[in-house]
């Protein structure tokens, strides 16, 4: 398994929502995820339920906050 692989990828988001609400940047910039929707996707596959709330976060100080998704996990698939 490579370290950008799929399985890889949901992995470290799951570690991520077990801790809290992670956002689409956060999961980016801090786990190294291509495209964050796209795994959460794969996951609620799996069953697991995560709802998506809207915020706002800035990319950089001193910028706009863009509108962006915070995932957050409410049940583990059995």
């Amino acid at each position: 398994m490579t370290l950008h692989s799929s399985a890889e990828q949901q992995r470290k988001m799951m570690e991520a929502l077990r801790t809290g609400p992670i956002t689409t940047l956060e999961a980016a910039n801090d786990l190294d995820i291509v495209h964050p929707p796209s795994t959460v996707r794969c996951l609620r596959n799996k069953g697991h339920i995560i709802v998506t709330a809207w915020t706002y976060q800035a990319t950089d100080a001193g910028r706009r906050p863009h509108r962006v998704a915070k995932y957050v996990l409410l049940q583990e698939a059995s």
